[in-house]
This record gives structure tokens, C-alpha cells and sequence, in this order.
């Protein structure tokens, strides 16, 4: 028994972030500390208001919401059980509805790019902010201002 909780223990700090927070898994530990080494700063669990398909209003708590750029990742560390699964697609149907923009993780991913992947639906949102922006008129207008030197 004794031995359970020193491993568990053990597993506790072994998921502490370089900011403090604790996490549930080596792979939110993981998504973390690149987040960490590439300073983009994020939240932990923040709880975020979403509309279910049923019109109800709930409160989730995504893994990481990346304050800079309006983002969260979202790590199904379970995906393939499928009860757990069942919960990811209704997750991921709350999110569109109340139109958030979700990087979904799962373990599958760690054996890729995955970095790459975070890296990559960052740059997308942002380069469709910038588009959005780009069109509006009066940034039309002056459109090398902003990028001119003073």
C-alpha cells in the first residue's frame, strides 16, 4: 500500500510543469513544456462557456488555452476507449458550436510531428486573422503604413 502512494507520488511530481501546474498525463507534461520552450504563454485548464448541441451551456476545461492567439489544446489522452471517445466528439461539437478554435492532440500524434502540428494550426489562424484584417477598408487604404519605418 505504502508503496502505491510513494509511486503516485512520484508520478505527481514528475508531471510538474517549469510554471507550477500539475498535470494528469505525460503527454498534456509533454505538450507543456514544448509550449514552455518556445515561450508561448498558456493557462492550464482554464474554464471556457460552450453551447452543446442541445442548446445548454457548460462549462469545459481544455488542457492549455494559449492567451496570445485566442487558442486551446485540447489532449484526448484516451482516444480509442470508446465511452472516452463518445466524450471527444461531443467536446469537439461544443467547441465548433461556440466557435472555438481547438488544436486536438492524441497520443497517436506524439509518434509524428506533433510539435510541427501546434506550430503549424497556430500559423493558419493567425495568417486568417491577418486576411480577415487585410480586407477590411481602410487597412486597404493604408496598406503599407503599418508595415512603413518611422
Amino acid at each position: 500500500m505504502n508503496k502505491n502512494k510513494m509511486s503516485l507520488e512520484a508520478f505527481l511530481r514528475s508531471n510538474v510543469s517549469q510554471n507550477g501546474y500539475q498535470f494528469k498525463s505525460n503527454g498534456e507534461r509533454r505538450i507543456a513544456g514544448f509550449l514552455e520552450e518556445n515561450q508561448i504563454d498558456y493557462k492550464y485548464e482554464q474554464g471556457v462557456l460552450v453551447q452543446t448541441r442541445e442548446k445548454l451551456q457548460r462549462i469545459y476545461y481544455p488542457d492549455f488555452y494559449l492567451t496570445e492567439f485566442n487558442m486551446y489544446i485540447e489532449y484526448y489522452g484516451m482516444a480509442g476507449n470508446p465511452d472516452y471517445d463518445n466524450g471527444i466528439r461531443i467536446k469537439e461539437s461544443a467547441y465548433a458550436l461556440t466557435g472555438l478554435d481547438v488544436i486536438a492532440i492524441y497520443p497517436k500524434n506524439f509518434r509524428t510531428d506533433w510539435k510541427g502540428h501546434i506550430i503549424k494550426e497556430i500559423e493558419t489562424k493567425i495568417q486568417s486573422e491577418y486576411e480577415s484584417l487585410s480586407s477590411k477598408p481602410y487597412f486597404s487604404a493604408n496598406e503599407y503604413r503599418f508595415f512603413e519605418q518611422v
